[in-house]
């Protein structure tokens, strides 16, 4: 699965010394504002250069990492083909697959185009023994959010590896209409998706309906103070644990919000890296606002239900003395009477 000595060692060479002249053209002179085009041309080219003596001393992983900042600042195609050689050294099939399709893309003229084809489609069947393929969607704009079969995955341009077979693409980006796909995925070759989103369509507001004046509610039922006598069983234990309960339900609300807050900032990251970041935020928080509401909800429904038995005692024991009426009766000459006292 490696190309020919020749062909491979003369076209690497190839494209790292041509790489700086070709993606990297800077203005003569002073050095330039690094946030302008010249400015990241300038620092593109200063890590390419790094990346090629770490490429060249056999630290490949430092050499893929500087490719990668130099790539950001100042796209390549050569630079595409330098990270999979890196990738190449170290093993990765997956990555290596994914930057030799990139170079292909950026390069369908390449002089190398035959080689790189046949080392494309022997990674291709690496993954497919594995029981995977490689897709790639890309979007016009970028940055849309990636959910494949239900599950958000990262963001575009979003390279990854799934069973051969049909899946369903779903591209999220605000401000445009979401765009679902049908990806079937063959078994050994990988494949591109790309979509160009649509502008959603601005719709105007919907008049204000009529608000009608809430009814107005109720005041809260004070409780009933306990008795110091055959009255509440369990004292304020009911009300602190409702308490406690409201509390934490609070709690796990603060949390939900703050789980939508890392659910819209993975959907609005740029990067797969910062998408990550926000998605661990988001199922972390996810995770504590649950077990707050869980908590929360015992000790509500707990309070509620002694809340409840003291109360339904105290009534039953009203009712009694209620009950005892007092029944008397008497009789005089002539007539009889009876008499009854008691509370109803």
């Amino acid at each position: 699965m490696s190309f020919r000595k020749f062909g491979v060692g003369a076209c690497l060479l190839c494209l790292e010394l041509g790489a700086p002249a070709h993606a990297f053209a800077q203005a003569a002179g002073s050095s330039p504002d690094p946030a302008s085009v010249e400015g990241k041309r300038a620092e593109g080219k200063a890590r390419y250069e790094r990346g090629v003596e770490a490429y060249s001393a056999g630290r490949y992983k430092d050499a893929i990492d500087l490719f990668l900042q130099a790539d950001a600042l100042a796209p390549s195609a050569a630079l595409s083909f330098n990270i999979a050689r890196a990738y190449e050294k170290i093993g990765d099939d997956g990555a290596c697959l994914q930057w030799y399709r990139d170079f292909r893309r950026r390069a369908p003229d390449a002089k190398n185009a035959r080689e790189v084809d046949e080392r494309i489609h022997a990674l291709e069947l690496v993954l497919a023994k594995k029981g995977v393929q490689q897709f790639s969607v890309l979007s016009s704009p970028y940055g849309a959010t990636v959910i494949v079969d239900d599950q958000p995955l990262g963001v575009t341009p979003f390279t990854g590896q799934l069973p051969p077979g049909k899946h369903k693409v779903v591209l999220s980006l605000r401000g445009y209409s979401d765009s679902e796909q049908r990806l079937e995925l063959a078994p050994d070759r990988a494949q591109d998706l790309n979509v160009t989103l649509v502008p959603a369509r601005q719709q105007a507001p919907a008049p204000a309906a009529t608000e009608q004046p809430a009814p107005a509610k109720p005041p809260p039922a004070r409780p009933r103070a306990p008795e110091p006598a055959g009255g509440a069983r369990f004292g304020i234990a009911p009300w602190i644990g409702i308490g406690a309960g409201v509390a934490t339900l609070g709690g796990a609300l603060g949390f939900e919000l703050a789980r939508r807050s890392a659910e819209d900032e993975a959907k609005n990251a740029t990067t797969q890296v910062d998408y990550k970041r926000g998605l661990d935020r988001e199922q972390s928080r996810q995770l504590t606002a649950r077990v707050l509401a869980t908590v929360g909800g015992v000790l509500v429904v707990a309070g509620g239900t002694l809340l409840v038995i003291d109360l339904t005692s105290s009534k039953k024991e009203h009712a009694s003395d209620k009950a005892q009426a007092r029944l008397g009766g008497a009789c005089l000459p002539g007539a009889c009477a009876v008499n009854v006292q008691g509370q109803f």
